[in-house]
């Protein structure tokens, strides 16, 4: 086939996939995940519609997945966390149902002001936040930035240092940052690189199953899917991050799987480190997604610590 022909008729690909998005608060009507149907909301923060899910009574935990993940990824801890607490788990504006807009910054400082937005939006004036990966960055951010909103903080294989990019990020990755390509492989079908990312993220990949593939992979086939994570690609750690962590008060525990593959065990120890009071540990065989692989532990740890910070308080 010619290059030219095959150019046209990849480029055809893309329009017609483009236009086949569905717009994020559609697909949270017909989404699989039960609780996101049947409880989940939208609040409006920043001028945008946040997608939020609450369950429970007692003291307030937020829940702040990663990149690119959603409230699926808290599934498995949803319902029991909320046996003793306010629950709140949220897609960030740019993942799961929320708004994915174009322009937004997409970045820690703002997405923390967006978690504030929120807590306001429900009425909460501390919570505990829990944060994995990305989410972690976000949670420590909101804690440097907004420490009377921060009653305690659990960081689950929390980015946010620059130990967590010491391996670089993947290719394919890399690749959808890149100038004229890029664009082009944002619209195509990427639902295999999704499933090889998660399997790579935890410890048994029989842990990962096909419907879980799909419900990390369909909120990035919505309407402005891809804005946040390749914003995010984009951003790398600022040099002075670490002096501004060690700035944290909030009581931290830091929790991190002994073969986390995206990141490094270094990372976890050094927020050990920066964060002053706070606790390390370490969870056998266990990637980088805890709350996924070893739910009922995450469950207790995150209760132990919001008891703890109370008591504190």
């Amino acid at each position: 086939m010619r290059p030219l022909r095959l150019l046209r008729l990849l480029l055809a690909a893309v329009l017609l996939a483009s236009c086949a998005r569905l717009p994020p608060a559609e697909l949270a009507a017909t989404t699989p995940f039960g609780l996101a149907r049947t409880r989940g909301r939208f609040v409006t923060v920043e001028g945008l519609r946040v997608f939020a899910i609450t369950l429970g009574q007692g003291p307030d935990v937020v829940l702040l997945h990663g990149n690119p993940a959603s409230t699926y990824s808290w599934r498995k801890v949803l319902e029991p966390l909320a046996a003793r607490h306010r629950v709140h788990a949220i897609d960030l504006p740019g993942y799961g149902f929320s708004d994915k807009p174009a322009d937004a910054p997409y970045d820690p400082a703002w997405f923390a002001r967006v978690v504030v937005g929120y807590l306001d939006a429900a009425g909460v004036r501390r919570a505990v936040l829990v944060g994995n990966s990305m989410g972690g960055h976000v949670a420590t951010e909101t804690a440097i930035l907004y420490p009377e909103r921060t009653a305690g903080l659990v960081l689950l294989g929390a980015a946010g240092l620059p130990e967590a990019e010491r391996d670089g990020r993947p290719l394919s990755l890399r690749m959808l940052t890149w100038p004229v390509l890029g664009p082009l492989l944002r619209q195509l079908p990427g639902r295999g690189r999704v499933r090889a990312r998660l399997r790579r993220a935890v410890y048994d990949p029989a842990t990962v199953s096909e419907a879980d593939v799909d419900a990390y992979y369909a909120p990035l086939r919505t309407a402005g899917g891809t804005n946040a994570l390749v914003a995010r690609l984009r951003q790398p750690t600022p040099a002075d991050r670490a002096a501004r962590v060690r700035t944290i008060r909030a009581p931290t525990l830091v929790i991190t799987g002994d073969t986390d593959r995206l990141v490094p065990l270094e990372t976890a120890r050094a927020y050990h480190a920066l964060i002053a009071g706070s606790e390390l540990l370490v969870l056998a065989r266990t990637g980088h997604l805890p709350q996924e692989e070893q739910p009922e532990r995450v469950v207790a740890e995150i209760t132990r610590w919001v008891q703890a910070s109370a008591a504190r308080d």
